[in-house]
Parts: C-alpha cells; sequence; structure tokens
C-alpha cells in the first residue's frame, strides 16, 4: 500500500519539504511579500543622498523607519519553511503581530516579534509591547532567489498553501519529505511501462536520469534535484526548474512513484550499486532489446 505517512524501519528513522499550492490570492500575497522584501534589502543597500548636517539625522531617521516598514510588510502574513544540512525541518510563521518558529525535535517558540533596519535579527519577544525578549533569530535575504537564511545555516522558503496558524503541520509534512530525501541519497531506481524503461540516481544535490524508448533511442539528464511533500523537482545549474514529477513511495522503501504532468505513473524498483555500474545495459536487457556498448 502507497502512502506518505511512512512507517520505515529505523534505518530510515533520521531520513525539501516546502509545501507549495496554486492559488491567485496566494500567489499574489507571495509576490507582494516578496517584492515588499527585495525593496527592503535594495534600500538597505542603497548609497545615502547628500544632505544638509541639519537634516542628516531626521533623514536618517525616516530611513530607517521606512525600511524597517517594508521589512515588516514583508514578512506579516507569510509562512517560511526549510531544513539545514542534516535534514533538520523548521517552520517560521509571521502574522501581523505574532511569530511560531517549530522544530521537527519537538522544540517550538512563541511570542510577538519586530525587526530592525539595519540590524539581521528577528527577536522574539513575550509580550505585545515588545519588552520582554525571549529568543532571537539571526536572518538574511536573498533576493535573486526568494529565500530566508537563518542563522547562515537554514534555507527557507515561503509557502503559498498554509497559514501561520498550519506551521506545525506544514513543518511535520516537510520532515516527512525530508526523510524520504535523506533515504534516496545514494540510491539507484528503474521502471519500466509500456513507453521504455527509465533509471535514477541521486547524490547529494545531483540527480542523473537516463531513458530508453522501445526502440532503443537512450536521452541523459543530469541536473539538480529537491523534493517537498508533493513533488520531486529537477532543476538545472541555475537552480531554474526544469521538471517536476509528483512522488509517492512504499512504507518499506521498496518502490517509489512518479507521475508526469500528463498524470502518468511509473513504478520504480530500487536496484544495486553494482547493477548501476552499467545502467544504460541494465536498460536495454530490461526492455529485451540488444545492447552493444558504443
Amino acid at each position: 500500500m502507497m502512502k506518505k505517512i511512512l512507517a520505515l524501519t529505523a534505518a530510515l528513522a533520521m531520513l525539501t519539504a516546502v509545501a507549495t499550492g496554486c492559488g491567485s490570492d496566494e500567489e499574489s500575497s507571495k509576490e507582494a511579500s516578496s517584492a515588499a522584501a527585495t525593496e527592503a534589502a535594495e534600500e538597505s543597500s542603497e548609497e545615502e543622498p547628500e544632505v544638509d548636517e541639519d537634516d542628516e539625522d531626521e533623514n536618517t531617521d525616516d530611513s530607517a523607519d521606512d525600511e524597517t516598514a517594508a521589512y515588516a510588510n514583508a514578512l506579516a502574513g507569510t509562512l517560511w519553511l526549510g531544513m539545514d544540512s542534516e535534514y533538520n525541518c523548521y517552520a517560521l510563521g509571521f502574522n501581523d503581530e505574532e511569530i511560531v518558529f517549530e522544530a521537527n525535535d519537538g522544540s517550538s517558540v512563541s511570542g510577538y516579534w519586530g525587526v530592525t533596519a539595519g540590524d539581521p535579527t528577528i527577536y522574539i519577544f513575550e509580550d505585545a509591547d515588545l519588552t520582554n525578549q525571549v529568543a532571537s533569530l539571526p536572518w538574511s535575504y536573498d533576493t535573486e532567489n526568494d529565500l530566508m537564511i537563518l542563522n547562515d545555516t537554514v534555507i527557507m522558503t515561503q509557502a503559498d498553501s498554509y497559514s501561520f496558524d498550519d506551521a506545525a503541520a506544514a513543518m511535520e509534512q516537510m520532515a516527512t519529505a525530508a526523510k524520504v530525501q535523506e533515504f534516496l541519497q545514494g540510491t539507484y531506481w528503474v521502471g519500466v511501462d509500456d513507453d521504455g524503461a527509465i533509471a535514477m540516481g541521486m547524490d547529494g544535490k545531483s540527480l542523473e536520469m537516463v531513458s530508453v524508448d522501445t526502440e532503443g533511442n537512450l536521452d541523459d539528464l543530469s541536473c539538480l534535484w529537491s523534493m517537498d511533500y508533493d513533488a520531486l523537482t529537477l532543476y538545472d545549474d541555475s537552480y531554474a526548474p526544469v521538471y517536476s514529477f509528483g512522488w509517492d513511495i512504499a512504507e518499506d522503501g521498496s518502490v517509489l512513484e512518479l507521475t508526469d504532468s500528463d498524470g502518468s505513473t511509473v513504478s520504480m524498483q530500487q536496484v544495486s550499486e553494482e547493477d548501476a555500474t552499467d545502467i544504460i545495459a541494465y536498460l536495454y536487457a530490461s526492455l529485451n532489446l540488444d545492447y552493444t556498448e558504443e
């Protein structure tokens, strides 16, 4: 039985889930918040215009206030999901005043938040008056890729289909996908259907895919990859998405199903590293085709 709530063995217990969604209202909100964050980051890096000494302090204060407002407007009403290099997963949600930070180790912190222009820190307070600080999160914003980076280690992207109140649920789904992503590292998979055979292997950020059709025509792809709860996404070297598959995996990790945009699904079985060393010959053999190494 295929399902995403995995009951894998202890070897899989420590196994990129950004739950994304569609919808004009959500997409508009995301674009608006990304634009505001970009504007704030750009404003903070622009050269200050020359001013009279008497007006310098007043203009500096106004500029700082404007930048702080831009940061706050960018973050309010957003939810961010991400993981670190050890596959630890995090959710960070904002509404106009409140903040929640969840981690998949069971820890969490919530309260009221504030940011200050020129200070790369999100402050969390116990009270709405922002007088009793309980935590702080160093952060930066990658304007080119619309990424939030916490403490220089956690890469977070904005989630469209979840609200502030869904932070814990979103983080749990992300943790599920992170477990699968870690499980897939260093593995090789082969699937055969009426159109041909396909092989796939993952190593670090890299994914290699080779396919052979029923006429023996060969195609291959080298790309970057990531997973969220719904999709396995392939990227070019500039991290521009080039293809996306829906995915599902068996409880014991033995079968991986990939579904393309047309709704066609291929079931892939894991193969040994020995078989993967000559994967092209393996694919031809799986289709009962003759293979001559060039």
